[in-house]
């Protein structure tokens, strides 16, 4: 079942954002969610809808990902967050908590060491940003994961997925390379000692895509962070267990307006 978002379009000045709007309003910052690679907000339904019971949800796809477009050409996680630091301008957010997974998690550490006057917290779903290889053994580990993970799979989240991913693999092909590329390559470790905002760092026991390593790595290397570990789950689990995140989220998100 949808919650009720309202689907918005943007224009940046090289870029057509389509982002998803809705939720609960409240005195609280709004929550930006960024969704990882080769997918669209499309894949993260079911946690929008867990969220938005106690939160504001601002979710855009991200240029050449989904439903928007770009006529830049994106080759580095600076490059997705100039288009989100003048997304917010726009949108005349003053102060949002940025939630990230994936690519959108790397994204997130760098827009809050570049804008951090933006930034109230960040929470990261197992990121990526640490360099994870040669392709054909990280594609070789994601098989597996894949395989791994279907037990723990739902039906709508999969589905979801399985279509944005198609979509972004046929209509956007070159963009999902690219990024692909910047996920093997890319090291925010330079980053990370630079995060003021408190941050949440949730992570798969046995993530493959991203192994926990680089997750504790991350969690060392941003200065007070919190590093959560989920038992026996992997790279999506996030998108299947929408309730459990969301719990989790919220019980930080009020320690941080506690502490605020």
């Amino acid at each position: 079942m949808k919650s009720e978002f309202t689907e918005k379009r943007i224009n940046l000045s090289q870029s057509h954002l389509f982002y998803l709007e809705g939720g609960k309003k409240s005195n609280s910052d709004p929550i930006l969610f960024i969704h990882g690679w080769s997918v669209s907000t499309l894949a993260y339904q079911s946690i929008f809808n867990a969220l938005a019971k106690n939160h504001y949800i601002i979710a855009p796809d991200l240029p050449n990902f989904g439903k928007s477009t770009s006529t830049k050409s994106l080759a580095t996680y600076k490059d997705y967050v100039d288009c989100l630091i003048e997304f917010a301008h726009l949108l005349n957010l003053k102060k949002v908590h940025l939630v990230g997974h994936s690519l959108g998690g790397a994204i997130s550490i760098i827009l809050a060491t570049i804008m951090p006057s933006l930034v109230s917290s960040v929470v990261v779903l197992d990121s990526t940003g640490i360099p994870l290889g040669y392709l054909a053994e990280v594609m070789l580990r994601r098989s597996f994961e894949i395989v791994a993970q279907m037990p723990m799979t739902k039906p709508e989240p999969l589905s979801n997925i399985v279509q944005a991913f198609l979509y972004n693999s046929l209509f956007q092909t070159g963009n999902v390379i690219q990024a692909a590329q910047i996920s093997l390559d890319e090291d925010i470790r330079p980053f990370l000692p630079h995060v003021e905002s408190p941050c949440l760092v949730l992570w798969g026991e046995n993530d493959l895509f991203t192994p926990l390593n680089m997750g504790q790595e991350i969690a060392q290397g941003i200065k007070g962070s919190q590093l959560r570990v989920i038992e026996g789950v992997y790279h999506e689990w996030s998108l299947f267990r929408a309730e459990e995140l969301a719990a989790l989220i919220f019980d930080f998100l009020e320690q941080v307006e506690l502490n605020s």
